[in-house]
């Protein structure tokens, strides 16, 4: 039976700043109409919904970037003799396992056409505040830095042939690393980051709008099951 695990060495590495300069760059059509009517909600909503939009043109918005390391575990059943006809007669387990661990890059982010529907308000009493309501966090498919992979071998057999059992493993390790790494979505510290990557994006529209923002509040939904 497999066995998945995700253990983190030292915690993330989260850059939340991402790539603003290119940001700016992009906005200059969302934040006309707010400049002709400075202040009032539903222009603001709607000028802020479009610059969001036009910083993720796939649908994926990235909030926040991680460098973790990733571990997985793989067992495998084998027998006296081998995989033989034998062997498979006797039928004398003889179970081994090995891991992986590699370093990734990950990115979280938020699908802006999720079924879950994605919205802003904005107050501009007591200072200005606003308001994120976002579909699940996601991810985008984990990038390995292969030259970190791993391989050990856990519970040793004589009978184990390693290099089939690895060879195994190293072709499934995108699709087990995204598994592993999909846990991540629940941690508070994942979480927190990617809210603070949705607030970084909002203030650097603010600023160059001329709106007024003292607070932003954000809140994802559930994740889906």
């Amino acid at each position: 039976m497999d066995a998945v695990q995700k253990k983190a060495a030292g915690g993330p590495w989260f850059r939340v700043g991402l790539a603003f300069g290119i940001v700016l760059l992009v906005c200059g059509a969302a934040l006309g109409a707010v400049l002709a009517s400075r202040q009032k909600p539903a222009a603001v909503e709607r000028s802020l919904s479009l610059y969001i939009e036009s910083l993720a043109p796939s649908g994926k918005l990235v909030v926040a970037e991680a460098k973790d390391r990733l571990d997985i575990t793989e067992t495998t059943p084998g027998f006296l003799f081998g995989d033989s006809g034998l062997g498979r007669l006797l039928g004398i387990r003889s179970d081994a396992s090995i891991s992986a661990s590699a370093w990734a890059n990950l990115s979280f982010c938020i699908d802006l056409y999720a079924a879950e529907s994605w919205s802003v308000r904005y107050v501009p009493e007591h200072g200005g505040r606003i308001e994120f309501a976002a579909p699940p966090l996601g991810m985008l498919t984990p990038a390995i830095l292969t030259d970190t992979i791993e391989l050990r071998v856990k519970d040793r057999s004589i009978f184990l042939n390693e290099q089939r059992l690895s060879d195994q493993l190293l072709r499934s390790l995108t699709a087990r690393f995204v598994e592993a790494a999909s846990a991540m979505l629940e941690r508070p510290d994942v979480r927190q980051a990617a809210a603070e990557g949705l607030r970084s994006i909002a203030r650097a529209y603010a600023q160059q709008a001329g709106i007024a923002v003292s607070e932003i509040g954000v809140n994802f939904a559930p994740p889906e099951d």
